[in-house]
């Protein structure tokens, strides 16, 4: 913008008239440079100033509209008035500019400096800022925001370097913010209390609106400033959900541009994923609250330009959050929107914080999701696969290495002769072992590729269990190889060994596998590893007691008879040794004495001090320690089973059908490659209603599932309802009748046919029903942990209410006080009349009665 400037002033703003060339020129912009070099400032961009420090800068501010105002009455002259507010200092800043960085000016300063030169409002500094965009940054008041916006309407589509308008930097005020608050947020994303923003400190009695966020931003945004994104692509909608405010300020910028929650900034980010990777501040879930209710269809499921849902940016941006409940509102509200089922969700809700993960996967959302996917076909024959193989790998490596340990065994022994040691173990056995580990190579290398397309390769790696199935794979392969070779290159002992850690670790793939599937496992194991973490200080201090009254019956015995006696028939091995001669019988009696196995307790007789020691170890460990174990395993324990036992299981399922999801989205991406598409990219063609009624969108691979075998089980177990008779009118004496028993005798073989070859087939030909029924989990109960958070809301609520119920009593108190004022003072009014009528009253009868005196004494 070409800005007009005096005849006396040079480009660039320095004056030249040698007869304002004086001190009292630049006077005025020292004031305001003065003041702003010696406000206190926070030590970094997230500290707040003390309140001694905001004191101190509103003393400062004061002092200088003082001084600017007495260098004004000093200065009447007009001339001398424009030079000083046309001139310009650092950063072409003009006293305008540096007035509007103050700590709220006052609306009379403002209006003189425009007054005195009216341009310099219309000149940007060399940041591109104008004095509107200064003081829309720095919190000035409505009214100060008034006078700039009416001395220059353009300037509130004006555009700095980084293409930011002053209704940007509104979201950013250095006043109070709009977290502050007494009020209560609800997962709803509703405030209990009414919040606004403002430059000025207000107090129940302000009516002046128009130092509310709402007005600064009505007033800001009615010029089109809402549709104008600056150099990244943000519109104000995104900063407002970024930076947190009030519903009624984003209702205020949906109504001045419509498109701004769907708009996306330059990274491909709409509103709602700024304001879920903003989450901790307190106000983003009433943002999150008011963005869903207004356009949840559009923007819930939409990703940015790094294929990230706004769940992941919750997911990121929630791993180091100190204040985690305005996280969980805004996890609730989102999950309450209902996202899509994909893999890339599943996957989000995996990479959660633990603490995030626990109430996502306790959602009725989610829960409906995982019973939904849990019961179809693939995730169902997958699972129903692990088992199989998981059983049959134990067999086939039992009598395999039981073969191949038995042929070791034999070869490794000389006095049998050549003829008669057992051949090579059979091939069979350690085939089947080798097939089934390539089943679950095949399943970890599908799992890692999956995982990879989607990005989150991370969650595969810092999952321990994947790596115990790895370790699994590689002792199959190794023993499997060893078992089919006819000369293995290794020892009986080194075998036994192996086979050993390789049975350990299927058993417990076997339990770790039942934790996915059912909830009870999944509480005992989730327990278990519970107890083992809050038995680690238990276990070090029980350790150091067992060494030590190891050592003291060490020291009472050794060298004594019993010892002795006990070293000299040492070599005799039907002769029972003392416990107590060296340092590692004596660890080991304690041990087994801590486990209930006492021996002879004789044997301490013949010491007293020996006795008194068996004493103090029998009170000290057995009896209280043993008790103190058994505390803390029922307490660890009672806690995952009364309060986490829902989290756990949905947490292990969630693991589970996202693993399944991954891997099926892989074979989507294969099988997309040699067919086209029907309709658009990834909409689904069909839609099964869940038993609540909400659909959920199903594959065209489960629509035979969902139709024909869903359909031709009902039919069957329909001929065993009460109501067919009847339906069709049928009686003993009927032809019918009889029909209809013949066919229920047949049904009753054709069921159990049915399962079996259901489950022969890894449950791919059961029908949905007997899925739901072996696979579907109830929703949780209600547990202690819920019920806390229930009371704990309900006092919220009910402190918030009497916040409400006493400023309401306060202020019918104040108009009853007001009321009652008016009332005293219309009295004192009413009785001042009346006084003065009774005085008038009193006149009037003075005056007959002097008139009465004179016509009774005509002569005086």
């Amino acid at each position: 913008r070409t800005r007009p400037a005096p005849s006396n002033t040079r480009a660039g703003g320095t004056n030249i008239s040698s007869d304002l060339l004086g001190h009292d020129v630049i006077r005025l912009y020292s004031l305001v440079e003065t003041a702003m070099m010696n406000m206190p400032a926070p030590k970094n961009d997230n500290a707040e100033l003390r309140p001694t420090e905001v004191a101190t800068m509103r003393d400062m501010a004061n002092q200088t509209w003082e001084s600017i105002r007495e260098w004004l009455m000093a200065h009447p002259n007009m001339a001398d008035r424009q030079a000083a507010a046309m001139h310009q200092g650092q950063f072409l800043t003009t006293a305008l500019h540096m007035v509007c960085k103050l700590m709220d000016p006052p609306v009379d300063v403002v209006q003189s400096l425009i007054d005195c030169a009216v341009e310099t409002v219309m000149w940007p500094d060399s940041n591109g800022w104008l004095p509107l965009h200064h003081a829309c940054a720095n919190g000035a008041s409505g009214k100060v925001l008034s006078v700039l916006v009416q001395a220059y309407p353009e300037g509130k589509v004006h555009q700095d370097k980084r293409l930011r308008t002053p209704l940007h930097f509104a979201f950013f005020r250095k006043d109070a913010p709009v977290d502050q608050t007494s009020g209560v947020v609800n997962p709803d994303g509703h405030s209990n209390e009414n919040m606004n923003r403002g430059g000025d400190d207000m107090d129940n009695d302000n009516e002046d609106v128009g130092n509310s966020m709402p007005d600064i931003v009505a007033l800001l945004a009615d010029s089109g400033a809402a549709e104008l994104q600056d150099e990244g692509g943000m519109l104000p909608m995104h900063y407002a959900c970024a930076y947190g405010t009030t519903r009624e300020v984003l209702q205020v910028l949906l109504e001045n541009y419509p498109e701004s929650t769907t708009k996306r900034e330059n990274k491909g980010r709409n509103a709602l994923h700024l304001a879920m990777v903003n989450a901790h501040r307190k106000s983003s879930p009433k943002v999150v609250g008011f963005l869903l209710e207004k356009n949840a269809a559009e923007i819930i499921n939409s990703y940015d330009n790094e294929h990230h849902l706004p769940i992941h940016l919750l997911a990121m941006a929630s791993r180091n959050v100190q204040d985690r409940e305005n996280a969980i509102n805004c996890l609730k509200l989102y999950l309450k929107a209902k996202p899509k089922a994909t893999a890339d969700f599943l996957t989000a809700i995996q990479t959660l914080p633990e603490w995030l993960r626990d109430i996502a996967v306790i959602s009725d959302h989610i829960q409906d999701i995982l019973n939904h996917k849990i019961v179809m076909r693939f995730p169902t024959t997958i699972m129903m696969m692990d088992f199989i193989v998981n059983i049959l790998v134990i067999i086939m490596f039992e009598f395999a290495s039981k073969d191949t340990i038995d042929y070791l065994f034999d070869q490794a022994e000389d006095s049998i002769p050549q003829e008669m040691k057992s051949t090579p173990a059979p091939k069979g056995y350690s085939i089947v072992t080798l097939v089934c580990g390539l089943y679950f190579l095949l399943r970890e290398m599908f799992q890692i590729i999956s995982l990879l397309l989607l990005g989150t390769i991370g969650s595969w790696v810092f999952d321990p269990l994947n790596w115990l199935d790895v370790l699994l794979i590689c002792l199959i392969f190794f023993n499997g190889t060893i078992m089919l070779m006819n000369d293995p290159p290794i020892s009986l002992a080194a075998f036994r060994i192996g086979a050993a850690i390789t049975k350990a670790i299927m058993w417990l793939a076997v339990i770790f596998f039942l934790k996915s599937a059912r909830v009870e496992f999944s509480v005992f194991v989730s327990g278990v590893y519970n107890v083992i973490q809050k038995l680690a200080t238990y276990m070090v201090a029980l350790i150091i007691i067992l060494i030590m009254f190891a050592q003291m019956f060490y020291i009472m015995y050794v060298g004594e008879e019993e010892c002795v006696c006990s070293m000299e028939h040492e070599e005799h091995e039907d002769v029972t040794k003392f416990p107590h001669c060296t340092p590692e019988r004596s660890l080991m009696k304690v041990i087994t004495m801590l486990m209930g196995e006492i021996g002879d307790e004789m044997r301490y007789s013949k010491h007293p001090w020996a006795q008194l020691l068996y004493l103090m170890f029998a009170f000290l460990v057995v009896i209280l320690l043993s008790n103190v174990l058994i505390a803390i395993v029922t307490d660890a324990y009672g806690v995952i089973r009364n309060e986490r036992a829902a989290m756990v299981f949905w947490s292990n399922r969630l693991d589970f059908v996202a693993e399944m999801d991954a891997i099926k989205n892989v074979g989507k991406i294969i099988m997309t490659c040699f067919r086209s598409s029907e309709g658009a990219a990834g909409a689904p063609t069909r839609v099964q209603e869940t038993p609540n009624g909400e659909p959920i969108p199903i594959d065209d691979s489960e629509r035979k599932d969902v139709s024909r075998f869903r359909d031709g089980w009902d039919s069957l177990w329909n001929l065993f309802g009460p109501n067919l008779y009847e339906t069709y009118d049928a009686n003993p004496s009927s032809f019918e009748f009889w029909c209809y028993v013949l066919v229920r005798i047949v049904v009753l073989f054709v069921i159990p046919f049915w399962f079996i070859l259901g489950a022969a087939t890894a449950g791919l030909l059961w029908p949905p029903q007997v899925r739901e029924y072996i696979l579907k989990q109830k929703k949780v109960a209600i547990n202690r942990a819920d019920i806390a958070d229930q009371v704990t809301e309900q006092m919220n609520d009910l402190q918030s209410e009497l916040k409400k119920l006493r400023a309401e009593m306060k202020s019918e108190m104040k108009c009853d006080r007001k009321e009652f004022s008016v009332v005293k003072a219309d009295v004192v009014a009413v009785q001042a009349e009346v006084m003065a009528d009774l005085l008038q009253v009193k006149e009037i009868m003075v005056l007959l009665l002097n008139m009465s005196k004179e016509r009774l004494d005509p002569v005086g």
